[in-house]
This record gives C-alpha cells, structure tokens and sequence, in this order.
C-alpha cells in the first residue's frame, strides 16, 4: 500500500509540474495581416522637374514629356540673351524652393 501511495503521488507532482510547464509557456501569436486594401506600395522616383520655354513662354516640364506641366504667364523675349538660352536648354530645378527662386528672378 505504501508503494502505491508513493507511486500516486509522483504521478500528481508530475501531472502538476507538466501542467505548470504547459501554463508557462506563452503562446504562440500570429503576425497581424495587412489587408491588400491597405498594403504600401513604392512609388517610382520622383520626375525631374525643368524649367524651359514653350511657345515663347516660360515653362514647367515634368520627366520626359515634350508637353510642359504648366505655363507661365511671362515670355521670355523679355529676358537678357543669356537666360534666353538657358531656358531653350532647360535648367534643371530639384526641388519647389528652387522652383519658386528661379521664377521669382525670371519674373522680376
């Protein structure tokens, strides 16, 4: 009788011990999921933005379109020889500060 009062016993210490050990260990969490609605996507880089002339006036070009993005209410047969050509060139403008000082000169 004893033997099996031991033998019951350190079957309850170590049913008890497994369930412990079993409560202890977190479970595991899944990784939330980004609906496909919602999902980022990267864009293509930014155009190059120039500034040049079109059908006399002063013009933003956007990347490779020959069509300007928006024309300027000022011709250019206004300005010195110089700016003239640097306009039918195109002066490259890397960023809307830039934009905006150019403009500003040009139109002064």
């Amino acid at each position: 009788m004893e033997h099996s009062f031991l033998a019951t016993l350190c079957a309850i210490v170590i049913t008890g011990a497994a369930v412990f050990a079993a409560m202890a260990i977190p479970e595991k969490t899944e990784e939330p999921k980004i609906p496909e609605e919602t999902a980022v996507f990267v864009s293509e880089e930014p155009k190059t933005m120039v500034l040049g002339a079109f059908e006399g006036k002063l013009a933003l070009f956007i990347g490779e379109s020959p069509y300007p993005n928006r024309i300027f209410d000022f011709f250019i047969r206004n300005l010195p020889p110089e700016d003239q050509n640097l306009l039918s060139e195109g002066i490259v403008v890397s960023s809307e500060k830039e934009l905006e000082l150019l403009l500003e000169d040009f139109m002064s």
